[in-house]
């Protein structure tokens, strides 16, 4: 449970501060409430997304991600941003899929920090 907190405000902080840095149109609309929401719905997409491509592909979707070096799932969280903006327009802002590209790859770090705490 700690390390899931520590986890949510890393990836709360890493929306609200980091993603306008990498393009002014990227960015939480609302408030802090609206970045909390865009992350739990960001985690639990990208968990069910990657559950069903391991499960559809038989195993073989994992094998895929090693090669590619974790770059399928850092296109996998660019399309899972980019689906979160499509669903709630008023709550984020992205510009394009390299712009969610990055965000994502910084989910993904802020993610790992966090694990380092567990």
């Amino acid at each position: 449970m700690k390390y899931f907190i520590y986890s949510l405000v890393l990836q709360v902080l890493t929306v609200i501060f980091l993603f306008p840095f990498i393009d002014s149109q990227f960015r939480i609309k609302g408030d802090t409430v609206d970045a909390i929401i865009v992350v739990l719905v960001f985690g639990a997409l990208n968990f069910a997304i990657r559950k069903l491509i391991l499960i559809f592909t038989l195993g073989v979707g994992a094998i895929i991600y090693y090669l590619t070096l974790g770059i399928a799932g850092l296109v996998i969280n660019a399309l899972v941003l980019i689906l979160i903006a499509k669903l709630a327009p008023n709550m984020i802002g992205v510009p394009g899929f390299f712009q969610a590209f990055l965000g994502g790859a910084l989910l993904a770090f802020a993610n790992c920090i966090g694990k380092g705490r567990e």
